[in-house]
């Protein structure tokens, strides 16, 4: 054979050999961004859905291949949600262009029929996986069980997983919410039967068999809507690729897909935290944000009255101790009523915020820190369903939850190195010891007069005005009160004395 054939096949066969190769190595490359919980556009300095347009609008133009994931947790509460429902959070998300939204908790603040209108004007899907309406007999209406999103050649089937607690701690009604352990395999199997190449799980609390789920690949990703009640307690006690998104500093996550084009399921990833304050506001978005604060401002800038003394409604007090505005809104509700006691939880506080001396406080500043539409009640209890109120609100101060009790009319004392439902040690009612015996009356919110947050106890007593909706809002009525004093000192006052510091916050 003469050489320059013999050459010429040498080099043919190099060719085809690294052709193979190379189509071996192909690559499908797509980048995922994720976000959530992003529920009050009036605050600047934890990151903003300008800043999320940017980033999105970044990825977008280096990425041919992209998707926007956004975790929900953010139609309420805030002050601007009280008035529209979260109508607004929807408007700017349609800017963004998302390809889903998964519901989180915060997304039925409103309740089941509110969220069914925000789904009519979104312009993208909501999915959960494991909601039950019995008025549909399926999922509530406007909401998606699962969902495949292609993006060029590669089928993304996605599964949300909403926390069964939602139903009690928000009072739903009609939906039902199931323990995910069942549906997920029959919602992995639906999406690859309809060809997904990945399935990806978006959930809030980490289940231990998910872990089993990675680890046999019938999952692909994991995306955690991290609040502040779970970050703690579940960030990393899953060994997969699950992709953590934090509330607190406001961080989108972006991940950098890659598979084969010969094997779809050998993912690999790379994941990317973006703290969205670093970033430039995108103009268009600001522009939309701005207008809505400018409307809210004209509303909510009215002065109502000065604070004398420093306050803090940072979320991590108003769960777990005393705080002086929990005792200036417990004192407002049982002035107003004319009860023995009052309580309002600890959750209902979400300002988050410090207070200095000579604040003047506006409309804004209550809405924010009460954004919940919650009214006055008033309850009827014995000696024996308060204590075990309180206990309750005691619980799991350790995890700071916000059944936290912020009281009025009453101090107790309490170990928290005693098991829950054991640990108060005292309780005076006005000074004096509380007696089994005797009833007391008892102002908090329709919200916990219903059994919200868990306290069932309240649901059994007797209700001194069940017509809940002749009263006024909690956030009125705290805000008709200081406007009438026009200045307020509120303080701590040793109402809630942890005796012993054991674990707790």
């Amino acid at each position: 054979m003469p050489f320059t054939l013999l050459r010429l096949y040498v080099l043919l066969f190099l060719f085809v050999l690294a052709n193979a190769q190379s189509k071996t190595t192909e690559q499908n490359q797509l980048t995922l961004v994720f976000a959530a919980n992003m529920p009050d556009i009036a605050i600047v300095d934890e990151g903003s859905y300008a800043q999320l347009a940017s980033l999105l609008t970044k990825v977008r133009q280096e990425n041919e291949l992209s998707l926007f994931a956004f975790g929900g947790g953010s139609l309420g509460p805030s002050p601007l949600a009280s008035l529209d429902r979260g109508s607004h959070i929807i408007d700017i998300l349609n800017t963004l262009e998302p390809d889903l939204m998964a519901l989180s908790k915060r997304e039925f603040s409103y309740f089941e029929d509110e969220l069914t209108l925000r789904s009519y004007e979104a312009a993208f899907p909501f999915i959960a996986s494991n909601v039950y309406d019995p008025l549909t007999k399926g999922n509530l209406e406007g909401v998606v069980t699962n969902l495949i999103i292609k993006k060029g050649p590669i089928k993304l089937g996605f599964i949300a997983i909403l926390d069964e607690d939602v139903v009690s701690e928000y009072l739903l009604s009609r939906v039902e919410v199931s323990e995910p352990s069942q549906l997920l395999p029959l919602q992995i199997k639906t999406l690859r039967q309809q060809g997904a190449d990945l399935v990806i799980l978006i959930f809030s609390t980490a289940r231990p068999y998910y872990q089993n789920l990675f680890d046999n690949k019938d999952l692909d990703l994991g995306l955690q809507i991290a609040s502040f009640d779970n970050v703690a307690a579940e960030h990393n006690t899953l060994n997969s690729p699950a992709v953590f998104a934090f509330a607190k500093d406001q961080i989108a996550i972006t991940v950098h897909l890659s598979l084969p084009k010969d094997e779809r399921r050998n993912l690999s990833a790379i994941v990317q935290p973006n703290r969205l304050t670093s970033l430039p506001d995108n103009p268009t978005t600001a522009l939309l944000i701005e207008e809505y604060n400018r409307r809210l401002n004209r509303l909510l800038n009215q002065p109502i009255g000065k604070l004398n003394t420093p306050m803090s409604t940072l979320r991590n007090t108003v769960r777990t101790e005393e705080v002086a505005f929990g005792n200036l809104v417990a004192d407002i509700l049982r002035e107003d009523s004319d009860t023995d006691i009052a309580m309002i939880n600890g959750g209902s506080i979400r300002g988050d915020r410090r207070y200095v001396a000579d604040t003047m406080l506006t409309r804004g500043d209550i809405m924010r820190e009460l954004p919940f539409r919650t009214r006055l009640a008033k309850l009827k209890l014995s000696g024996e369903e308060l204590l075990a109120m309180l206990e309750y609100g005691l619980s799991e101060v350790e995890l700071q939850k916000g059944r936290f009790p912020q009281v009025s009319g009453l101090s107790l004392r309490y170990s928290i190195n005693k098991p829950a439902g054991q640990r108060i040690t005292e309780v005076k009612i006005n000074g004096k010891p509380l007696s089994s015996e005797q009833s007391y009356t008892l102002a908090t919110t329709d919200y916990l007069a219903k059994g919200g947050d868990g306290y069932a106890m309240l649901q059994t007593a007797e209700d001194l005005n069940p017509s809940y909706s002749n009263t006024l809002l909690v956030s009125d009525i705290v805000m008709r009160a200081i406007k009438s004093k026009q200045s307020i000192s509120p303080t701590v006052e040793n109402r809630i004395v942890a005796t012993e510091k054991g674990n707790a916050p």
